[in-house]
């Protein structure tokens, strides 16, 4: 009988750790801003972004900023190539892209500056 309560009363601590995990926690989510967005292209242009931090930009899309989605796919053309361009070539040692992929992405980067630099600016009080 000892057995038995001490298995309930494990699985009872078990499985409400559980609901109280699913009721109040909430689901991961990856919502980068525009400033993040910059910092991570240029760590690019220098070769120290890591690539599966790039990989995570260009693969998943941006749905609380039209904008910010803009330039994302602007990079996911330079990735995988568009009709005027192919794909951007690996870079040696630590770059993800060649130069050339690495100045296509500065003219990209110029168009996010441009993006911050017309935010609206508001100070909460």
């Amino acid at each position: 009988m000892a057995e038995f309560l001490i298995a309930f009363l494990v699985s009872l601590l078990l499985i409400g750790g559980l609901v109280l995990a699913l009721t109040y926690g909430r689901a991961p989510t990856w919502r980068p801003d525009r400033r993040k967005v910059l910092d991570l292209m240029q760590k690019l242009q220098t070769g120290d972004v890591r690539q599966d931090e790039w990989e995570m930009f260009i693969g998943f899309p941006i749905l609380h900023d039209p904008e910010l989605e803009a330039i994302r796919r602007l990079c996911v053309g330079i990735h995988e190539g568009d009709d005027r361009h192919p794909p951007a070539s690996d870079g040696l040692g630590q770059y993800v892209y060649d130069r050339a992929g690495r100045q296509r992405v500065a003219e990209v980067q110029k168009e996010l500056e441009q993006l911050i630099a017309n935010e609206p600016y508001f100070r909460d009080f």
